[in-house]
């Protein structure tokens, strides 16, 4: 697509974005029931999410540096948006996981379409240093494993010689004259078979041959007559095999073949040389600051200094003939003259000059009235918000807004016939820098002029300008804090990377991307919830769950610093539920580090108080350059459980509970780190102290049908090219009940193995093979799966969901009566 077609789609999204903007602030903003409010926020997040999505392809495809830096702001607004409307969602409704197939079937739309993208933007600038990252824990890795061969090889070498200097000749076995005969002989037979052997072969070849020569005119119908059988019997079953496929695709037995194309290839040298263009335009705009000021300064400066002496002159002036004296010259505390250029009379800036000292006196009884009035206006909003159900005040909305009216001021209806490169536009730039230069040159001429007005009060008044004395502040007795000490600060970030590279607490990231986690939706949520039961959430809406509260809250500093401080969650399942895949894939689409803090892990290294301090303090140390930070920590229940194994206890989990608690504590808005916490077996944790630590959790159950299936279509048919009927596929996904999805890729893998191993032409599979595999795993029981499910319903977000569910048909039977 061209940069033109691009720019006119933009535009058409940008008036979609002002539509939905006026429509969301003329529009209800409270509701009679939370029912109707969640329905409202639910229409709002699927058009958020639609805008969002053709936002960012046009992000990506886009050149033009300035039209990228607003569609990255814009993004970054509705990204929050997003998530603020997914937290109204969770409080009208009591339940994390949400539901749109009552909305997909308004809007003739399958949920695929309604469902949340991770956008590209997030790591698409920052391509370079992410692969030039990877690359350095690769070579990091292949050092310590190639110094560990050569350890290893040293000391089978050093067991070799020092096993044959110790061997003596008394020990070596003397072999007697009849063996040695015997050894002879069998060499001799086996020399004379092989002999043998050569010529029978050499006498079949010479009959082959003179066979083929003897072939005369009589006995040529035969072969003919034999050849025509053979292809005959091979075309009518050929014909029969493809009249029975096609008779099976009618019945729908059969899946149909899908012809997929393999642009790859193309696709990828496009995005290269796309990439290359926005990086080499970037670093072109982002090294015009020193060069357009420098123009400036060149040609406007003398102007612009005339122009900011003529005003002050004039102010001076017309100042002493109102009040028959030369005013007090603003101070540099008080952005010296920089109030004179706003939009205001002369009058109203003497009274601004004259007030400045009342005003420092009355600061202290102007911050108490303003206290009291917050503290009325949080009652009085307190008392509203018990009567109706609001919706909260939006931090994002006024960013989007400012984004909005920027476009519309400089892009919008804009001639860029000279800029058909679509490199940075040098006018806009110059406009941009203009009023950062007049600031520099308006410093100059206020204390030229500031030093001028005390000789003219001098000569023409006779009196000393009167210089405002500051008021001294009562000091206030603040409680002594203890320095805490960076143990880290004497240490450079490449040495702190390599020391947790080397101590295998960086990981590499596996190579994952969003479509990499297969499964498929709830498609009966809403019926289920009509009679008053709890629906099960499916894969796919855990993942979703997972974007929204891990991945969009760390997707640019612009969201993080406005949402509310989210630094721990928790991710709870059976083992092989996909909890470590998914914390891949958030750490890959945003381009982070990925720590492995796991109490196994830690032991090995940083095992006493004071190293994990120390490893505390290199993490805090790294977030200041690398961000965002993904701690990942398996098996956090033996942080939280009373009754531990030998293997656990050698881990001293209280201590390293302490440590975490405090590091989380103190963690700044800024500071884009977030613990994830994966369990397998949560009902083992004491529900209390672990709230302390995890704000969020995240419930993952064992796949369903759809699911099931949606995996083996994907691997077995998609990747790898197997030969499978439908009717096999919903038995294989039949079979594989109860099983998690690791388990079931290992099966299907495991049978895959064997086919390539036995070397089948035909790659054709059935549900038989994968039932010996299946028998072997031990599949997640419903015993355990109810410990899971009651733990849960002892958690906040369970306890408020049982609630609404008890309180929803009192409601039903009030309306009936």
């Amino acid at each position: 697509m061209s940069q033109n077609h691009i720019h006119s789609l933009w535009t058409c999204t940008q008036k979609e974005v002002s539509r939905l903007m006026t429509e969301e602030i003329s529009g209800p903003k409270g509701f009679n029931n939370k029912r109707q409010a969640n329905n409202y926020v639910r229409h709002l997040f699927t058009k958020y999410n639609d805008l969002m999505k053709k936002l960012d392809e046009f992000y990506i495809i886009l050149v033009h540096p300035q039209k990228r830096l607003i569609l990255r702001i814009l993004l970054d607004g509705i990204v929050g948006r997003l998530i603020e409307l997914k937290q109204e969602m969770i409080r009208f409704d009591g339940c994390e996981y949400t539901y749109f197939e009552d909305i997909a079937l308004d809007q003739n739309k399958t949920l695929d379409d309604l469902c949340i993208q991770i956008p590209r933007y997030f790591s698409e600038d920052r391509f370079k240093t992410i692969e030039q990252r990877n690359q350095m824990i690769k070579l990091i890795l292949n050092r310590l494993d190639q110094s560990k061969t050569d350890h290893l090889s040293r000391r089978s070498s050093l067991k070799s010689l020092t096993t044959t200097t110790t061997i003596k000749s008394d020990q070596i076995d003397e072999i007697t004259l009849a063996h040695a005969v015997r050894v002879i002989q069998a060499h001799e037979r086996a020399r004379q078979g092989r002999i043998h052997a050569f010529f029978m072969r050499r006498t079949k070849k010479d009959l082959k041959i003179v066979e083929t020569k003897v072939i005369n005119d009589d006995n040529l119908h035969d072969s003919c007559l034999i050849i025509q059988t053979i292809w005959r019997q091979k075309y009518a079953e050929k014909l029969f095999h493809r009249k029975k496929i096609q008779h099976a695709k009618l019945l729908g037995m059969i899946l149909p073949e899908r012809n997929v194309l393999n642009h790859n290839f193309v696709d990828d040298n496009r995005d290269k040389k796309r990439r290359d263009v926005q990086m080499q335009y970037q670093q072109e705009f982002d090294d015009a600051e020193d060069t357009i000021k420098q123009k400036l300064r060149q040609y406007e400066e003398t102007e612009m200094k005339l122009r900011i002496e003529h005003v002050l002159i004039q102010w001076l002036l017309e100042s002493r003939q109102l009040y028959g004296q030369f005013p007090i010259y603003p101070s540099e505390e008080t952005s010296g003259s920089v109030m004179l250029f706003k939009d205001m009379t002369i009058a109203e800036i003497q009274e601004f000059v004259t007030k400045q000292a009342q005003a420092l006196k009355n600061k202290k009884s102007k911050r108490k009235e303003t206290k009291k009035q917050i503290k009325k206006s949080k009652k009085k909003s307190r008392k509203q918000k018990s009567h109706m159900n609001e919706l909260a005040s939006s931090k994002f909305l006024p960013l989007i807004n400012n984004q909005l009216s920027i476009y519309k001021d400089v892009f919008y209806k804009r001639d860029e016939s000279y800029n058909r490169e679509q490199r940075y536009d040098q006018l806009l730039l110059m406009d941009q820098f203009r009023p950062t230069v007049e600031d520099e040159l308006r410093h100059d001429v206020d204390t030229i002029l500031r030093n001028e007005l005390v000789y003219l009060k001098l000569a023409i008044d006779n009196s000393e300008d009167k210089v405002m004395k500051k008021l001294k502040k009562k000091k206030k007795k603040k409680r002594r804090k203890k320095k805490v000490k960076d143990l880290a600060a004497n240490r450079t970030i490449d040495s702190i990377f390599e020391e947790l590279v080397e101590t295998r607490i960086i990981l590499p990231t596996k190579p994952v991307r969003q479509n990499d986690f297969i499964g498929d939706y709830q498609y009966s949520a809403e019926t289920i919830r009509y009679n008053q039961k709890e629906p099960m959430p499916s894969l796919l809406d855990c993942q979703q769950l997972v974007i929204l509260q891990i991945i969009f809250p760390l997707c640019s500093q612009n969201v993080h610093l406005n949402l509310s401080s989210r630094k721990a969650i928790l991710l709870t399942g059976p083992h092989g539920s996909g909890k470590e895949l998914l914390v891949h894939i958030a750490c890959n689409e945003l381009g982070g580090l990925l720590l492995d803090l796991s109490p196994a892990n830690l032991v090995k290294s940083f095992n006493t108080m004071d190293g994990l301090k120390l490893l505390f303090a290199m993490i805090k140390r790294l977030a200041s350059t690398i961000s965002p930070i993904l701690c990942m920590i398996r098996d956090t229940e033996i942080l939280f459980s009373k009754k531990l194994t030998p293997q656990e206890k050698q881990y001293q989990s209280k201590r390293f509970k302490r440590v975490l608690q405090r590091f989380i504590k103190k963690l700044k808005p800024g500071e884009r780190i977030m613990c994830i916490g994966l369990s397998s077996q949560p009902y083992r944790a004491r529900i209390k102290p672990l709230l302390k630590i995890y704000e969020h959790i995240i419930l993952f159950p064992k796949p369903n049908y759809g699911s099931r299936r949606k995996i083996c279509y994907e691997i077995l048919i998609e990747k790898n090219q197997m030969n499978i009927t439908d009717i096999e596929l919903s038995i294989l996904a039949s079979i594989s009940k109860g099983y998690t999805i690791g388990q079931i890729l290992e099966a299907i893998y495991k049978v895959i193995k064997i086919k390539h191993e036995n070397k089948y032409v035909n790659n054709y599979c059935t549900a038989k093979e994968f039932i010996p595999i299946f028998g072997l795993k031990t599949p997640m029981f419903i015993d355990e799966e109810k410990k899971i499910k009651n733990w849960y319903a002892k958690t906040p977000n369970g306890i408020k969901r049982l609630k609404e569910i008890v309180q929803t048909p009192m409601k039903t039977k009030k309306t009936r009566t």
